[in-house]
């Protein structure tokens, strides 16, 4: 009964059965992604940076990072069945410059995962039986520094953007890229300036740094 009510509430309104369909979806795809990247963050921020990386952590870690992927893939999904929706019942929302933001973004964090699936994750697995950063270049270290805070960066800018509808139609896009592309310098300087402080990687007293590598690898 409960059931045949709630269907027959959403069918008297099927435009907004859509447009809250696309919300729940996009919703459980932002936790997932987000959620898990958070997971993996305190996960290297306890045993990687601090220990070594181990076959039972690695598991874990991969499995989490696939985690990651079916949220991202679920905020490219609805962002498209966004732009759809918009287009059959409400094309003055792409008018909204935030909307264009928030997926040039979500493209930024694409493209730095592709590339920390491809270069990131099959190092991190290298290093099982050490710590993360033993034996790594300083110029590895700041790749994945910089791999960190884009990716870091790529996820909570666009869940800012999402809890401040007081942006909608009224901020350019160039101003919330210009934002985003400062708070994300200022995530780099510091995750590098850590790397002056710790220049050896040995985990010790790392522990200031994890949460920046650990958002791109999670990506």
């Amino acid at each position: 009964m409960g059931l045949m009510h709630l269907i027959n509430t959403l069918s008297l309104d099927p435009v907004a059965a859509i447009r809250t369909g696309l919300r729940i979806v996009h919703f459980i795809g932002l936790a997932l992604g987000l959620g898990a990247a958070t997971v993996l963050d305190l996960m290297i921020f306890r045993f990687f940076l601090n220990g070594k990386v181990t076959s039972e952590r690695w598991a874990i870690f991969d499995f989490g990072s696939k985690i990651v992927n079916a949220g991202l893939l679920l905020l490219w999904i609805t962002g498209f069945g966004f732009l759809a929706y918009y287009g059959a019942f409400e094309p003055i929302k792409f008018g909204n410059e935030k909307v264009w933001a928030k997926m040039l973004i979500v493209l930024i964090l694409t493209i730095n995962g592709l590339f920390i699936h491809a270069v990131i994750l099959p190092k991190v697995k290298a290093q099982i039986g050490r710590s993360l950063l033993a034996g790594m270049s300083t110029r590895q270290k700041s790749v994945l520094l910089t791999s960190g805070a884009i990716s870091a960066t790529s996820w909570y800018v666009p869940l800012l953007l999402g809890a401040l509808p007081q942006l909608n139609f009224v901020v350019p896009m160039t101003t919330i890229l210009l934002a985003y592309a400062l708070i994300l310098a200022l995530v780099a300087a510091v995750s590098h300036g850590v790397l002056l402080v710790v220049p050896n990687g040995s985990g010790d007293g790392v522990s200031a740094r994890g949460p920046l590598m650990e958002q791109a690898i999670a990506a």
